[in-house]
């Protein structure tokens, strides 16, 4: 049976997305991404802007599909820094320690001006952002282990579902996230947020637990 061949116009087009994608995403990463623009991208590559349509509705919609595969390894980073600890850790530090690490992962890696632009996409509604805002995201689920666990062995108290506290705990990180954005460079992310954090925790604290 003879083997059908590769359509190598379609491994050409993905091997030019490919490319588009990779410089963005340098570029996005040296520059805000007011500052790259579409003609930028294609330069670089060598193509012509009708060529980067054929692959991207518009800049927004790369910088979605960019946002969302950060947002993917993000969650991964979490996740796996989530399992390098103790696992007897009570509830409250852990979260403690994932609003740290959160908040690194937003000033040393993504940044302000970029956080900024996120924002507005996500109020202007013009791409689809909800790889950041979905309840089904990943940050949601380990929110939502972390504070089940704890309700479960008692290190937290709640009449309100697990799951009901985690979208209370990830807007309120996302409140703080769009503080600092607002507010920046006068405004210290990490202490912030540990703070806010620390007061949300007070109140399902469980007095008989004094770990945290």
């Amino acid at each position: 049976m003879r083997q059908k061949k590769p359509d190598k116009r379609k491994m050409q087009g993905a091997e030019t997305k490919k490319k588009l994608y990779e410089i963005a995403e340098r570029l996005f990463a040296e520059h805000n991404f007011s500052d790259v623009m579409v003609e930028d991208i294609t330069d670089e590559a060598g193509i012509t802007k009708g060529a980067f349509y054929v692959h991207f509705e518009s800049k927004d919609a790369l910088i979605a599909l960019l946002i969302a595969d950060h947002t993917s390894r993000a969650d991964t980073n979490y996740k796996a820094f989530l399992e390098t600890l103790p696992p007897d850790m009570p509830a409250p530090n852990v979260l403690l320690a994932l609003t740290e690490r959160i908040t690194e992962v937003l000033a040393g890696t993504i940044g302000c001006d970029n956080m900024k632009k996120v924002y507005q996409m996500l109020l202007e509604g013009t791409v689809d952002t909800e790889a950041v805002k979905s309840y089904g995201r990943e940050l949601y689920v380990l929110f939502h282990g972390i504070l089940e666990r704890g309700i479960r062995k008692g290190e937290l108290k709640s009449t309100m579902p697990a799951e009901a506290l985690a979208r209370h705990f990830v807007a309120a990180f996302r409140g703080i996230s769009y503080e600092w954005c607002i507010r920046y460079p006068d405004f210290d992310l990490k202490e912030q947020a540990v703070e806010h954090i620390r007061l949300l925790l007070e109140g399902i604290h469980s007095p008989t637990n004094n770990n945290a």
